[in-house]
């Protein structure tokens, strides 16, 4: 194919030195040779600094960013600071990628005259190596869907969400990252800025190929922060939320508080800790009180939302009630 654009592969790096090689060889193998492979070595206590290094001494592609540490957001937008291409991929340094996925994305943004492409993603193993058979799709056939960036937000909402929230399968057009960047300090920081560069890209196009492979490792940043994630999972519905009442579009709005509120609803049930419940409750009451501003419940689901204000053991049994009621008007043919 003819290659004629930049595409920068920004790497953030911290505690990976077990995977990082895997990484950065798949990166170096990628069909589409036209990059810029940018490492940020965010201060890592391990080898990674000395491996960047390595590895840019065999390759010119790649340029070594070391700087203090500052968290994943912090790196990434280093990152994105030094990149020179037309195009970004944002990769994490644990996973790996397909050998094809920079030409196929590219493919697709080219033909499709598009400003966002993504990928399915495929979880592997913690001790899965590359390089190994990846991306085979046996009989399958490849899908490729364009959307409108209120279409692609909707995936959010479906059996689509991750491959839809995740920064790192994607590759971007750079005008979306002019006037934005990762939140410092934040976990979920992936919930505050996907949104926003899918809202203004006009037009996203994606394929069910899977091309991206991430890692299921233990000692991850959400692995290590299990119970740390819930609250600011929530923050970052409240973020789009406010986002999407901004921009006039109610059935986003609708979409995200009703998402909230059952997600508010599991993480309260999966925790222990008072005080993450009780800070839990709060946004959940918050959830509630704007969608009830936005649409009107049938009475049942009026009921059973409101229950939870009053406690989890009386949601517990009126939605049970109501599973048993709604179960037996299906028996008798009622709709």
């Amino acid at each position: 194919m003819t290659e004629n654009q930049l595409v920068s592969m920004i790497v953030p790096i911290y505690k990976v030195e077990k995977y990082l090689g895997q990484c950065i060889e798949s990166l170096i193998a990628q069909t589409y040779h036209n990059l810029q492979i940018i490492l940020v070595d965010d201060g890592s206590p391990d080898r990674c600094g000395e491996i960047c290094e390595e590895y840019a001494k065999k390759d010119e592609r790649i340029l070594v960013i070391h700087k203090e540490n500052g968290g994943l957001s912090d790196a990434r937008n280093a990152g994105i600071e030094k990149a020179e291409g037309e195009w970004f991929c944002l990769i994490d340094s644990d996973d790996f990628i397909a050998p094809d996925m920079v030409e196929r994305l590219y493919q697709l943004v080219k033909e499709h005259r598009a400003k966002l492409a993504w990928c399915a993603v495929e979880e592997v193993e913690e001790e899965a190596e590359y390089p190994f058979a990846m991306g085979e799709i046996g009989g399958e056939k490849e899908e490729i869907t364009v959307y409108t960036p209120v279409e692609a937000e909707k995936q959010f909402y479906t059996m689509n969400k991750q491959q839809c929230l995740i920064t790192c399968n994607k590759m971007f057009h750079r005008s979306l990252y002019e006037a934005i960047r990762f939140p410092k300090g934040k976990l979920y920081e992936d919930g505050y800025t996907i949104y926003r560069t899918i809202y203004i890209a006009e037009k996203v196009v994606t394929t069910s190929r899977p091309l991206y492979y991430y890692r299921q490792r233990r000692g991850s940043i959400m692995a290590d922060h299990s119970d740390r994630i819930y609250l600011p999972s929530l923050e970052a519905g409240k973020d789009r939320l406010d986002f999407y009442r901004q921009n006039g579009e109610k059935e986003l709005v609708r979409l995200e508080v009703n998402l909230a509120l059952y997600t508010s609803i599991h993480f309260y049930q999966v925790i222990r800790k008072k005080e993450i419940r009780r800070e839990i409750k709060e946004w959940y009451k918050m959830f509630y009180e704007e969608y009830f501003k936005q649409e009107k419940w049938p009475l049942a689901k009026r009921i059973r939302m409101r229950s939870f204000l009053t406690g989890n053991l009386c949601y517990r049994f009126i939605s049970g009630f109501e599973g048993i009621y709604n179960r037996l008007r299906k028996d008798q043919g009622i709709s």
